[in-house]
């Protein structure tokens, strides 16, 4: 599917009313909209996978950022020590983040 865009670049602009500065700026071109506040013809349609991406992110927005389970164990496990670090695991997320940076 492609869409053909048109019309992109800096609109020239058409001040219409009076003079004063609280006149109506339109782009050149536009028809002037109806009393009803809303533009005649104008429409927007979601696709199902747009519709799809804006759910999921609102359940992301809507989920908590932290795991208050998690942190309490981990906790926990340090109150008692009892908590135990992986160091090969720590090693080769440290390597890993290492070749992900820009080389200079």
């Amino acid at each position: 599917m492609s869409n053909k865009i048109t019309g992109y670049g800096t609109p020239s602009t058409v001040v219409t009313g009076s003079s004063r500065p609280n006149g109506v700026e339109r782009v050149a071109g536009d028809a002037p909209q109806s009393g009803s506040g809303a533009p005649a013809g104008d429409s927007v349609t979601l696709t199902n996978s747009a519709r799809t991406l804006q759910k999921l992110g609102e359940a992301i927005a809507a989920s908590p950022v932290v795991d208050g389970n998690r942190v309490e164990a981990v906790k926990n496990q340090i109150a008692q020590n009892t908590y135990k670090v992986d160091s090969l695991k720590v090693a080769a997320k440290l390597l890993a983040s290492d070749q992900e940076l820009p080389s200079h």
